[in-house]
């Protein structure tokens, strides 16, 4: 039996579930989620194949407990970043692509799940919820770099911009496995910096 699949260990009733999703998204960073079953997650996690079904009625709500386990972390790591980064507004908001980069390149878990498989009915609120943690997180900081007096929707576009490159970019290396994560999340923030100053000038009437 590989190492990918043998049973790791059992789980107490209390942490099988966090014990579940944490198998399903080293599944999803393996196989996809044309790989993921319920099944393969009860292997990983030593427990019987019924035992999941004890917290998740189906393949579906196990995958979007999954999906709202990834946003939530990527959110956390995100403002972390942003921390660390100090207080200058852009050097913030630049800090959370190249964060967003490195999580990509590092875990490899899960973005086709959050950003292309359709969780539907009920199980599409749960990860809706941690998506809107996301983009407030972003907001609060992209309100900080724009004038004072920019408009809500032009704030969330500028969101959706700032993520979509970022995104773009990590997801394009994570096909190529880059050696050094860290210099392409520098890489990552750097553009994000200069995509941001060079809005900011356009804003003032000047050219990059």
């Amino acid at each position: 039996m590989s190492s990918s699949t043998a049973p790791r260990r059992g789980y107490h009733h209390g942490d099988l579930r966090a014990g579940l999703i944490r198998e399903g998204i080293a599944l999803l960073a393996e196989t996809g989620v044309a790989g993921f079953s319920v099944a393969k997650v009860a292997a990983r996690a030593g427990v019987s194949s019924a035992a999941p079904y004890r917290h998740f009625p189906d393949r579906e709500a196990l995958l979007a407990a999954c999906a709202a386990a990834i946003i939530a972390e990527v959110t956390d790591v995100l403002a972390a970043a942003a921390e660390q980064a100090g207080d200058d507004p852009v050097d913030r908001l630049a800090a959370t692509a190249g964060a967003y980069a490195r999580y990509v390149l590092d875990h490899r878990a899960g973005i086709d799940l959050v950003y292309f498989h359709d969780l539907s009915g009920p199980y599409h609120e749960v990860v809706q919820e941690e998506s809107r943690r996301l983009t407030s997180a972003l907001m609060d900081l992209v309100a900080a770099v724009l004038p004072e007096d920019t408009s809500w929707a032009d704030t969330v576009e500028f969101v959706y911009v700032h993520l979509s490159m970022t995104h773009g970019y990590a997801t394009l290396l994570r096909q190529s496995t880059p050696k050094d994560a860290e210099a392409y999340a520098a890489r990552a923030a750097a553009a994000a910096r200069d995509h941001i100053t060079g809005h900011l000038m356009r804003l003032h009437g000047s050219t990059p």
